[in-house]
């Protein structure tokens, strides 16, 4: 059995957030290590956590997916992204 792939999931909107986090919880090959409810936040948890994945809300507070998107590619130019509206 692999590990399971690491999730940091990045939402300011509780009921999108904890929607998310309850869906994952279900998942066996996925594992959250971090939340962050502004980008902000998200960018500081990946930095911390180091996630495989990092889900994150375009409209956030203080910091919007987008830039944070920007910052965490440009601490880590490994991280691939990917953008759904």
């Amino acid at each position: 059995m692999s590990a399971p792939i690491r999730i940091l999931v990045a939402d300011d909107h509780p009921l999108l957030h904890d929607g998310l986090i309850a869906i994952l919880g279900t998942q066996p090959d996925f594992a959250l290590v971090g939340e962050a409810s502004n980008g902000r936040e998200a960018v500081a948890q990946a930095a911390a956590l180091h996630p495989d994945v990092v889900l994150l809300d375009l409209a956030m507070p203080e910091l919007d997916g987008v830039e944070a998107s920007r910052q965490l590619r440009a601490a880590n130019p490994t991280y691939t992204t990917s953008a759904r509206l």
